[in-house]
């Protein structure tokens, strides 16, 4: 196997997940931004199936290439910007996702060369993959529940629309008076008989109390005549789902398919970097990562029991001598995200997809990082680590951001993507306003971005220090939680003296427990005051 050139040949991951997205990040804003035709009883803003179809493939693309289906995604990319081009009359729109189309085009071509590349660098060698293929899963059952659910939302929006069909033909055209604008976009009017109706229209800016409106009613059914009810969601939902259906079924052919003839093999190490995830090693170099959906059982346990690895973990006695790598023959798809069969001992143990390496896969591989803390100073307690005043600013910056986002989701309230970047903002703000641990008599409180553990004493096995970062491990199983760069250079020292201080004192402490952090409810209210206000 050339490896270097295997390597060199792959599209870069930030052309996808960097340039594509940010791409359709950019066109999507212009075209909203674009769209600014208004809705009048000449020409009303009816309701287009074709177009809530076509929503599906927008909405996929951006998730495709940020999950690494590059192929899929770009493929949606162009079919989305086709049918924009055909269905949608925005000049702006069309220019916007009409580049952001070729762009993926050519990104799934530069990707379809560089992984023939990447196939022809992984060797010669084939074989035959023993025994049967696997039976088809749980995946299969999903595939066919997605498609029942889609049919059923399809028969949902063919009612829906006929009851709509079937008021109009009954309604009588009235002017209705605006008589109450409510929440900035809900807009009430009155109509002759006295009766009232809400309505949320497109542009409710438009709208002041006393206009004049023309709306369609039959009894109580009453629709704004240049604003038709939509229910061509329900078009997006079902497609949606016989996307998605499709997405599995291909996803399992692929899979199958490694059984019809001879596939490219590599042997290769297979090194365990965390829960059902595998590094793959040829020679010394890092090839690529696999996810099974179970552990594979490659490597047998370095310390006997939990005291030995505090006592190791801790500095007080050599580290046990790492076992060697397992081998593997990875035989299918030999590039990334391509589907592969994994061997072991002339059976298949499990398939997946090549993953690219990120930093965080090769953490691991050293299993006692940085140098333990040992000395300790003393503190008075309780004692509390707060964060420094560089993250006191970066907390600032990110609430600011979240206030932005809350703002710009008033005006473009379609723009999910907005949202979500704001979630994100006040999560990482609140720890940067929180202790990043609380030391007392009895525990070490750690405090992360999603979790708040409380440890005993008994229960922490020691602190290792890798640069101005803090490693604490802890619990039966040995967690190691990683602390962001502290301002307090003797934190450390201060944790061992309070853990030594409660073991002399015979204070055995209560389990680890976790609980989650006001950062989650923090954002949750957020994401609450970003739906319904």
């Amino acid at each position: 196997m050339d490896l270097h050139r295997w390597h060199a040949a792959a599209v870069p991951w930030w052309v996808t997940k960097v340039g594509l997205v940010g791409g359709w990040v950019a066109a999507f804003y212009f075209a909203v931004g674009g769209n600014d035709v208004p809705c009048t009883a000449a020409h009303p803003c009816a309701p287009d199936p074709l177009f809530a179809l076509a929503v599906v493939p927008l909405l996929a693309t951006p998730l495709l290439l940020l999950f690494g289906r590059v192929l899929t995604g770009c493929a949606t990319g162009v079919v989305f910007g086709a049918l924009d081009l055909a269905l949608d009359g925005s000049a702006t729109a069309n220019l916007a996702f009409g580049l952001h189309a070729a762009a993926c085009a050519v990104v799934a071509a530069w990707t379809v060369r560089s992984r023939a590349d990447q196939h022809e660098a992984a060797g010669t060698a084939l074989v035959m993959l023993p025994d049967m293929p696997p039976q088809r899963g749980a995946l299969r059952v999903v595939a066919v529940l997605l498609v029942l659910f889609g049919f059923l939302t399809f028969v949902q929006y063919d009612l829906s629309s006929g009851e709509i069909e079937q008021h109009v033909a009954k309604a009588s055209r009235v002017e209705a008076e605006v008589v109450e604008i409510k929440n900035t976009y809900e807009v009430w009017v009155e109509l002759p008989d006295r009766q009232r109706a809400g309505f949320e229209p497109l542009a409710p800016e438009t709208y002041q109390v006393g206009d004049s409106v023309q709306v369609l009613a039959d009894g109580e059914w009453v629709r704004m005549e240049n604003e038709p009810e939509d229910v061509t969601w329900w078009l997006t939902l079902g497609g949606a789902a016989v996307f998605l259906a499709v997405m599995l079924a291909v996803r399992e052919r692929r899979r199958r398919a490694l059984w019809s003839g001879p596939v490219k093999a590599v042997r290769v190490r297979a090194v365990p970097v965390g829960p059902r995830r595998v590094l793959l090693r040829h020679g010394d170099a890092d090839v690529a990562v696999v996810t099974t959906l179970a552990d594979l059982g490659l490597e047998e346990p370095l310390y006997h029991d939990t005291e030995e690895f505090g006592r190791v973990w801790r500095g007080e006695e050599d580290p046990p001598v790492p076992l060697d790598p397992v081998e593997l023959l990875v035989a299918g798809e030999w590039h990334h995200g391509g589907q592969v069969a994994l061997v072991r001992d002339g059976d298949v143990v499990a398939t997946s997809s090549l993953g690219r390496i990120r930093r965080h896969h090769t953490v691991h591989g050293a299993h006692l990082p940085g140098e333990p803390v040992t000395a300790g100073t003393p503190v008075d307690l309780p004692h509390a680590v707060w964060p420094g005043d560089r993250r006191r600013t970066e907390g600032v910056v990110l609430l600011l951001g979240a206030v932005g986002a809350l703002v710009g989701l008033q005006y473009y309230p379609g723009f999910v993507v907005l949202g979500l970047i704001g979630v994100q903002c006040v999560l990482s703000a609140v720890t940067r306003f929180q202790p990043m641990m609380r030391l007392d008599h009895r525990h070490v409180v750690l405090y992360t971005g999603v979790w708040t553990y409380r440890v005993p004493w008994a229960q922490l096995h020691g602190v290792r220090r890798a640069g101005p970062q803090l490693m604490l491990a802890f619990g039966p199983h040995g967690d190691v939680l990683t602390t962001p760069q502290l301002p307090d250079r003797e934190a450390g020292e201060k944790v061992m003296w309070a853990r030594a201080r409660s073991l002399l004192s015979g204070r055995s402490g209560d389990r680890v427990t976790r609980r989650l952090n006001v950062g989650v409810f923090a954002a949750a209210a957020y994401a609450g005051l970003a739906l319904f206000v």
